[in-house]
C-alpha cells in the first residue's frame, strides 16, 4: 500500500481547478487528477478501502510487475461489503477488478469522456500514457465542464435535450 503526494495545484476536494473556456479543445488531461494512491492486485481490500475516501474517489490497482490494471472505487468496496459483510476485507484487490472500461488517453477530448459516461455511467476512469498510469479523470471536474459549454456541444454528441 503505498500514497503519494500530489505535486499539481488541487481544490480540497482533491480535483484540479477546471481551466477558464478558451477556444482551445478540452483534452483529458486539462481536467484529469493525478493519482494519489497505488496498492497491489494482491493486496487485501481492507488497504484499498484505507485508502479510498469519499463517493468520487478511487485508488490505482496494479500487477505484480507494477503496470496498472484499473481502479477500486469506494462505491465498489461497498457494493462487495453489502454482499460479503463478513469476508470482504480479506478479499484481494483482483476481486474487484473486472471487465474495466479502456483507459483513456492525455490527449483525448472531453467529449471521449462523455461517451464512456453515456456507456458505463459517470464513474472515475484511469488515464494513460502508453502503459504508464499519469492520472485518473473524476466525474466532478468533467460535470463542471459541461457547465461551461453551450448545448450544441451535447447535441452533437447525442446527449441533448429530448425533443419529445
Amino acid at each position: 500500500m503505498e500514497h503519494f503526494s500530489n505535486p499539481i495545484a488541487r481544490l480540497s476536494d482533491g480535483h484540479t481547478t477546471v481551466p477558464s473556456q478558451d477556444s482551445r479543445i478540452m483534452r483529458v488531461m486539462d481536467l484529469m487528477s493525478r493519482v494519489e494512491s497505488v496498492v497491489s492486485v494482491t493486496a487485501p481490500l481492507r488497504d484499498a478501502a484505507a485508502l479510498v475516501r469519499g463517493m468520487d474517489a478511487a485508488v490505482l490497482v496494479v500487477g505484480l510487475s507494477h503496470q496498472p490494471m484499473g481502479l477500486i472505487t469506494e462505491a465498489a468496496l461497498s457494493e462487495v461489503a453489502g454482499k460479503h459483510p463478513e469476508q470482504w476485507e480479506k478479499k484481494r484487490c483482483a476481486a474487484l477488478l473486472g471487465a474495466a472500461p479502456q483507459p483513456l488517453g492525455p490527449e483525448d477530448p472531453i467529449e471521449a469522456v462523455l461517451a464512456r459516461y453515456r456507456v458505463s455511467g459517470a464513474q472515475p476512469l484511469l488515464v494513460l500514457d502508453r502503459d504508464e498510469a499519469v492520472g485518473i479523470i473524476y466525474p466532478d471536474p468533467v460535470f463542471s465542464w459541461c457547465l461551461t459549454q453551450p448545448s450544441a456541444v451535447f447535441d452533437a454528441l447525442g446527449l441533448g435535450r429530448d425533443p419529445r
